[in-house]
């Protein structure tokens, strides 16, 4: 794990200012990045505590005017036009004049910065993701990501110190250990930071691939892709690898010969996955249909037997 203070800003892949009442106290010792507010005819020193596509929270000392046309200048040197659009006990909400790329904020941080040091901040990031704990398994919801760790909301009792498996679509599982868990939410610590130079492409790619966690929590519907009436109907987490690349999916039918499945990730007619699935253990299987619903059929490589088909439909 990394070593030292890190910065406790946190940059938002949402389309929305940071509003007054979106953050709570920062914590005693919080750290932010440092900044410029930037006048005709004036400096004043700041730091950003939240930066959106649309804007940041700013954490400062001095008086400003709402309204005024400024610049925000960042620390590698990048500025940023727009005006204050709020103001309250000492922080205030900077309004850019037009929506800024926050990944390629983030990247032109990194390359101001030692190989040595760089690092990804923490991200705002509201995705599906797999939380196991033991035999516990849980689709949820992602809160934020950086290099060493992750918060996510959870209905899994989870206690501090409890050895957890992360997985976030399009990501290697990410092991790791609870460090705080408090009422639905929870942040864990990565056993082993993800690279930058994996991590920024990957947000790059969610930057640009508009959120599907609402579909993959509905129920199974009745006219799935499997014709077979007697396939056996799912509504149950699993995971599917393409390549080196582990995807979240939510099983919704089976039979020995079949499964379907529903997800977020873009497979293509005739891909070769090896589809993990519970109390069982995996199998390669290939795409063989797909529909507008994020719905994929596919063809095991090897029927399943009977006892471990029974195993996923009554693992008790």
């Amino acid at each position: 794990m990394r070593q030292g203070l890190a910065s406790s800003t946190i940059f938002s892949l949402s389309a929305e200012p940071p509003a007054a009442h979106a953050l709570s106290e920062p914590a005693e010792h919080a750290a932010f990045d440092a900044a410029t507010l930037v006048g005709a005819s004036s400096r004043l020193a700041c730091t950003i505590r939240k930066l959106s596509a649309a804007g940041a929270m700013l954490q400062l000392d001095g008086e400003v005017v709402e309204s005024e046309a400024l610049h925000l200048e960042l620390a590698h040197g990048q500025s940023l036009p727009g005006r204050i659009g709020w103001t309250e006990q000492g922080s205030a909400g900077f309004l850019f004049d037009a929506p800024i790329d926050v990944i390629g904020t983030i990247a032109r941080n990194l390359a101001a910065l030692p190989a040595e040091r760089r690092s990804v901040p923490r991200v705002e990031l509201h995705q599906t993701i797999c939380v196991r704990r033991g035999n516990q398994v849980e689709f949820t919801r992602s809160r934020n990501l950086s290099q060493g760790g992750c918060g996510f909301e959870t209905d899994i009792a989870l206690q501090v110190g409890d050895a957890v498996q992360i997985n976030f679509d399009g990501l290697r599982p990410l092991d790791g250990v609870v460090k705080w868990s408090q009422g639905n939410l929870a942040g864990v610590s990565f056993d082993e930071d993800i690279p930058w130079q994996m991590l920024m492409p990957w947000l790059r790619q969610v930057q640009q691939t508009p959120p599907h966690h609402t579909r993959m929590a509905m129920m199974n519907e009745p006219n799935g892709l499997i014709p077979d009436k007697q396939a056996i109907r799912l509504d149950a987490p699993a995971r599917v690898r393409e390549g080196v690349r582990w995807w979240n999916v939510k099983l919704r039918a089976i039979t020995p010969q079949m499964v379907e499945f529903e997800t977020s990730a873009p497979f293509a007619t005739g891909a070769q996955l090896w589809i993990s699935l519970p109390h069982i253990g995996g199998g390669p299987a290939s795409v063989i249909e797909s529909d507008e619903r994020n719905r994929y059929l596919c063809e095991f490589r090897l029927p399943l037997k009977p006892r471990d088909l029974g195993l996923i439909a009554n693992p008790h």
